[in-house]
């Protein structure tokens, strides 16, 4: 992502650079999307990023901004990938690392946090409901202001600079797919679709950008609840499994100018959907993602089935992290595909179940 630095208006240290970002952009494979009525559909693949994410590309920049500014090292909140991605970059460039965690934080992203050293402290009251997750960010943000740290908060409300790193990606997609019609977001706190948004306008495609279509879970809906008028957090417990999708309110003030300033729309989808598009992804394509990497697909799928997609459309789908960070949907995928246990003098009939 590097190339664009002078975009960035940032120089990374060559201490802190581990490959993040020129994600690939994949063609869809499956028989489903050759029909004739079927538009085109791609995947953004940021799960293929150094740790999994395209929080790296955030973690990145905001290790740029500590090396250049002096700072002492990153505090912040994480549902996992976000927490896992600066672990790294401040493993790498040896500044320290403090977050606090939802109690919910699945195993595979806490010890990708762990493994890394940074400090991870889980606080009971940032469970299903959030409740309190804007005090915390608040209190996160005034102590690393008053004490020379980098409030590492992925949302432009908290962190514009760190947040120019996921832009990239709208830089990257105006290389590699100029033509898209839509690109489908997963959204948590909202940075991602946001941070696309202004990638595309940071470039000169404000007027010309795809429609930006939000991917949300139907138990946190959030977005569709700042394009009726209300940004506070919820005010309901959130009902929905899905990891890094959990998030009660939008830490990015400009995900629904997103929306509505690229003519796009939103789509909440049922954690059964995200799961089905997760499946059809390692299944069909290859592609072994979280279910919050998979909700965007989701979102496709629902679009295709209510007529929302036309033939002519060219549809990239970003696939957000990786399927290693949530170990038990990843089992949940092979479960109708056990292995065998044989002995050696079985595996010459074995080999014969596939002979032609």
């Amino acid at each position: 992502m590097w190339r664009f630095a002078e975009l960035l208006e940032i120089d990374p240290p060559a201490s802190i650079v581990m490959g993040e970002g020129g994600t690939p952009l994949l063609n869809c494979t499956s028989p489903h999307f050759a029909r004739p009525a079927s538009p085109t559909v791609s995947f953004k693949a940021e799960h293929q990023n150094p740790t999994g994410s395209f929080k790296d590309r955030i973690a990145a920049m905001a290790a740029a901004i500590i090396a250049r500014d002096g700072l002492r090292g990153a505090v912040g909140t994480s549902s996992g990938n976000g927490g896992a991605a600066i672990a790294a970059y401040g493993s790498r460039a040896g500044f320290p690392v403090m977050l606090f965690t939802a109690s919910g934080i699945v195993d595979g992203k806490l010890q990708q946090i762990l493994a890394h050293g940074a400090r991870a402290n889980i606080v009971s009251e940032l469970g299903s409901s959030f409740d309190n997750i804007e005090g915390v960010a608040q209190a996160i943000e005034t102590m690393a202001a008053r004490n020379g740290w980098l409030a590492f908060l992925t949302g432009a409300r908290y962190a514009p600079e760190a947040m120019r790193g996921a832009e990239t990606i709208a830089f990257e997609l105006i290389e590699q797919r100029p033509t898209a019609t839509a690109v489908y977001v997963p959204i948590g706190g909202g940075g991602l679709l946001a941070s696309i948004w202004r990638g595309y306008r940071r470039c000169g495609h404000g007027d010309s950008m795809p429609r930006l279509v939000g991917v949300q879970p139907a138990g946190c809906p959030t977005l569709n609840r700042a394009l009726g008028g209300t940004l506070d957090p919820l005010d309901r417990a959130i009902d929905t499994t899905i990891s890094g999708l959990q998030v009660p309110v939008l830490f990015d003030f400009d995900a629904p100018e997103a929306i509505t300033g690229s003519g796009g729309h939103v789509v909440e989808v049922t954690d059964q959907q995200a799961w089905d598009a997760q499946r059809r992804l390692a299944s069909e394509e290859g592609m072994f993602v979280e279910p919050a990497g998979a909700a965007a697909f989701a979102g496709v799928l629902a679009d295709m089935e209510s007529g929302q997609l036309a033939a002519e459309d060219e549809v990239v789908v970003i696939l957000s992290g990786a399927g290693h960070k949530d170990p038990v949907s990843a089992a949940r995928l092979g479960e109708q595909n056990t292995p065998r246990h044989i002995k050696v003098s079985d595996i010459e009939s074995v080999l014969a179940e596939i002979e032609v």
